[in-house]
Formats: structure tokens, sequence, C-alpha cells
């Protein structure tokens, strides 16, 4: 087919104040075609008398929020950003790259299913450099577990269309300890992403949240939960094919070739700055935590009377309490906490604050301290949760002084 060639408006960029940190954007698009029965973000069908009202309202929403950084990485998420009809999706595109201009990293969530050609053209024709399709499973059976719409050859369509439009990025996730899930299914749709060529893998651990049908369905017996210790070994055995394969274990559930790590989740890791825009979106700046309204009406309703009104949580984080959370995102990347980076985010010292932590869990093999550096184990890794709920501020200030 002839693919659509679209061309960049023009925009008056407001400056930047270059004496700052650069900072990401995320925005949330929270329609979907439906609500996956693991899902508990923000989300809902998508109904065609809101978007044009969501699409003004986020529009107002960066034209008013907007800080003057630089912009390092963008980050369109949701929901599923590419169910929006095709003139929708490129004036939201146009807004961000208006206000940012170019950016090292930016990437858009799709589905299997919702990302065609012209959409893939457009994102391209926009800046996007980053795909992030939302694969689960190369296996029907455990698509139909999870919810899922597409089927398992959409993936290798999507893929080859988002290489056809000029994607040299594409991350694909993927969900193991699925009820039913075998080792040698999981293994077979790591190794099937492998074949594709991808640049990057998020695989995930299924979780149950509370208020999704798969909690529900759980309760009332009708799946039933992978086996702990066979999770485990999943996640073991995804370690072991993605670094074989030449793949960079860089977060607990993060795997990149070189040169292909997410710079806009690094930055939530780094705990570094950040603006969300949209509804549910939370945004991170100056000190100050913001969430907005989870609820698309009370955003549009809001931002059309009173902008401010659609800000539902807020909270500065007092030092040593920030301290503690960006203790607890570093631990996630392999390197884990770096004494100088968390010193100079946070004026604390790592190896002082959380002296009780470090002498329990190296003991323990759960983690390793050099002059340098804190991180996890491979062993750790597996009960990262755990040990990571120590180092939030309440926990913190008495294992410290154990």
């Amino acid at each position: 087919m002839d693919r659509i060639k679209y061309q960049n408006k023009a925009f008056a960029r407001p400056p930047r104040d270059a004496s700052l940190p650069a900072i990401g954007w995320y925005l949330h698009m929270p329609f979907c075609t439906t609500k996956c029965g693991y899902c508990d973000f923000y989300s809902l069908p998508s109904i065609p008398g809101l978007v044009d009202q969501l699409v003004h309202a986020l529009n107002a929403e960066m034209a008013g929020r907007d800080p003057c950084r630089h912009v390092e990485s963008v980050f369109i998420g949701g929901g599923t950003p590419t169910v929006l009809p095709l003139v929708a999706l490129g004036v939201v595109l146009d807004s961000v790259v208006g206000r940012t201009g170019p950016v090292a990293e930016f990437t858009v969530e799709a589905n299997p299913s919702s990302a065609d050609e012209l959409k893939l053209d457009l994102l391209r024709s926009r800046g996007v450099n980053r795909i992030s399709f939302g694969a689960q499973s190369f296996y029907a059976e455990d698509l139909a577990v999870l919810q899922r719409l597409h089927d398992p050859r959409h993936i290798v369509e999507s893929v080859t269309h988002a290489r056809a439009a000029g994607f040299d990025n594409v991350n694909l996730d993927l969900i193991y300890s699925v009820p039913g899930q075998t080792m040698g299914r999981w293994r077979d749709s790591l190794r099937r992403a492998v074949d594709l060529g991808i640049e990057h893998l998020s695989c995930y651990a299924l979780m149950y949240e509370p208020g999704t049908q798969l909690t529900q369905l759980r309760r009332h017996g009708r799946i039933v939960a992978c086996d702990e210790d066979l999770e485990a070994d999943m996640f073991e055995l995804t370690i072991d094919e993605l670094t074989a394969a030449g793949f960079e274990h860089y977060e607990v559930s993060n795997f990149a070739l070189p040169g292909r790590r997410c710079r806009a989740n690094l930055i939530y890791w780094q705990n570094r700055e950040y603006l969300g825009i949209g509804p549910s979106a939370v945004s991170y700046l100056e000190g100050i935590r913001q969430k907005n309204v989870p609820d698309i009406r009370k955003y549009i309703e809001g931002m059309q009377a009173d902008p401010e009104s659609i800000v539902v949580e807020k909270e500065k984080l007092a030092p040593f309490d920030r301290a503690c959370e960006t203790a607890v995102q570093m631990l996630r990347l392999t390197e884990g906490i770096k004494f100088d980076l968390f010193h100079r985010l946070t004026g604390f010292d790592a190896a002082v604050i959380f002296t009780g932590q470090i002498r329990r869990y190296c003991s323990a093999g759960l983690m390793h301290a050099t002059p340098d550096t804190l991180r996890l184990t491979r062993r750790g890794m597996l009960l990262a949760n755990r040990i990571m709920s120590d180092f939030l501020p309440d926990e913190a200030s008495v294992a410290g002084n154990a």
C-alpha cells in the first residue's frame, strides 16, 4: 500500500532553561478497546464524543504546566494511545512536539491489534522513535486468560509494520506466571521475541491487583495462580535466556540490547523529575508530587473551569523521605544505588542512613555492597519487594538503627 507522508506543523517553541536538569514527559491516554483482566491502570473504552474534548484538555494542560525545562524523553501511555482516531492522534503528537522539540527518546505504547500502518507512519513522522507493544505472550492460551484481544500472529505483523515505518527501537511487554502457563511456553515466548530482533523486552510476573477481574476470578476459584516456585524459576529462566541472547539485564523486569535502555523509565528509577499530563497522570517537579483526577469527565470539566481542580493528590516530600524513596527506586536497577549519584540527588550518604539494612541483607547474601555501590544479588531480586520495603521511610528509620 502507498504510505501517507505527513508533515510536521511549525510551532513557536517556548524557551528552555539550560541551567536546570532535563526532565521526562508522560502523557496518559486512558482510552482502550477493552479492559484487560489484570489491568489496574485508569482506562475506559474509547468514547467518540469525549475524544476531541480530551485532546483539547490535554493541550490546555500542556500549555499551562510546561515548566520550560529541556525534555530528555516523552512517553505516551495508557490505556492504548493508538486507539485514538488518526487525526486526533496527530493533534496530540503535534502539541507535544511543538512544546518539547526533538527529544532523545519518544515512546508510544500500542497493542498489536491497534497500531495499523497509517498510525505507525504518523508516529514516525512526528518524531516518535520508540514503540512499545503489549504483546504479553506468543500463546493464544495465555492471551485468553489475560483477556487480550490480539492473537500471536498480530505481534509478528505489528513488529513487521513498525520496521517498515522506520522504527529501529521496539519493545515488547511479556507476562509470565500466567495461570496454566508452562515453563516451555514461557521459554518459547522469550525465544520468539528474540527471533523478531526486538531491542528491548519488559518481562513482568502477573500481579493480582485489587479490583481487577483476574483477582475476582482467583478469589472465586475460577483460576489458580501460578506456583511461587515455578514463578521464581520463570524469572531465572528469563535472565538466563535473554542475557545469553545479548540483552543487558538492567532492571528487575527489563532487558535491553546495548544502548537501548529505556530513558523514560530510567528517570523514574533514578527518582528524577518528570511532568505528567492527562487524567490520573502523576508529576514530580521541584520536590512536589501531584496526581491528576483519575476521571476523564472530571478532568475535562476541570481544565475548562478551574485547572487547579484536576489535582487530587499533592505532597512535598521531606528530604529524608525522598532519600528513602530514591533508594527504593534505584534498587530496582541491577547496578543498584550508586553512592555518589545518590548523594548528589538527595544530599544523604546511603551507606550511613541504611547501615542496618546493608549489614542484614549482605550477610544473608541478598545484597552486595562495595565502597561505591549497593545492589541486589540475583537471589535478592527474587525477594525484591520485601527487601525494598525495608528502605521505605518508616521502616528505614527503625531498620537503620537495628
